[in-house]
């Protein structure tokens, strides 16, 4: 028996994710928000939601598909595509519900707010609280933005062809690079080299990245492609995609989504909307201390 001909079917940054979780259909959420606009949440099905803003447009249930992952035991990464919008003017919800502290993280992504580049993709992040029935309202404690996670530098793991290290050196910025180690298949090999003549046209692998403490051990990253998308345009391919990965650090390993636009060799846009998953491994910092103490290029 050859092994590899059960991974043939699988690869890059999705051979790794977890089975689909169903344990949301059937519950209905009132989401009590930050910002004052506060949301409804009924899964009425394993793949079907109704959502709606209680105080602004749009107040009637709104259907949509839905995608869900399991981060932890009572913490899911629930995801979707707003239906019905133009592709230049799309949007992603992705909410972390957190069913063991009734918190909640909403992030919105747009694509088509910034008239010099279109395709850039903006995020913004709304903290709230799941109401619960008997349970004074509070506006704390949230979840929220945090730089613990400066200065580790994390090896994910998204296939046995593919791998990226990710070095957190900022609480608002990112850099990415490859495993130092060199034993790597021929597969890895060419995806590095494609990465690497990609980071070589750029000042830096730096990107904007926002870092959110779920509880202790479990982070939201959501990382954006801006510099990538202002520099190279449409010859990176992947159209200044947006990352989130639900971080769990008390077992290693990430669920995540992709969101943005891809445009093919011969101009053609379509739809990134992808969820993901990898194990991860958590390096010495000081392998990586180069990446790690470079300057950012892209700030004065």
């Amino acid at each position: 028996m050859d092994l590899r001909e059960f991974s043939k079917f699988g690869g890059g940054a999705f051979q790794y994710v977890p089975p689909k979780c169903f344990e949301l259909a059937g519950q209905k959420f009132e989401l009590q928000m930050d910002d004052g606009y506060d949301i409804i949440l009924n899964f009425v099905s394993k793949d079907t939601l109704e959502w709606n803003y209680i105080n602004k447009e749009p107040s009637a249930p709104q259907t949509d598909k839905y995608e869900c992952l399991k981060g932890d035991d009572l913490i899911y990464l629930v995801s979707w595509n707003l239906a019905g919008l133009d592709f230049k003017k799309r949007q992603n919800f992705t909410f972390v519900i957190d069913l063991e502290q009734y918190l909640v993280t909403h992030l919105i992504a747009s694509v088509g707010l910034n008239p010099r580049w279109p395709y850039l993709v903006d995020t913004n992040f709304v903290f709230g609280a799941i109401k619960q029935e008997g349970v004074e309202y509070k506006h704390y404690p949230r979840h929220g933005f945090s730089a613990d996670m400066v200065g580790n530098v994390v090896q994910w793991q998204y296939s046995p062809d593919m791998a990226t290290v990710h070095c957190y050196y900022a609480p608002n910025w990112y850099r990415i690079t490859y495993p130092k180690s060199a034993q790597a298949s021929q597969e890895a090999a060419a995806t590095t080299d494609n990465f690497n003549s990609i980071v070589s046209a750029l000042p830096g692998s730096d990107d904007p990245a926002h870092l959110v403490k779920i509880k202790d051990g479990i982070y939201l990253v959501s990382c954006t492609e801006h510099n990538m998308e202002k520099i190279l345009g449409a010859a990176a391919m992947f159209r200044s995609d947006t990352l989130c990965f639900l971080d769990n650090y008390n077992h290693v390993y990430d669920v995540g989504r992709g969101f943005g636009t891809m445009t093919a060799p011969d101009g053609t846009d379509s739809d990134v909307f992808v969820m993901i998953g990898a194990y991860g491994k958590i390096q010495d910092p000081e392998l990586y201390k180069d990446v790690l103490d470079a300057k950012n290029p892209y700030l004065v």
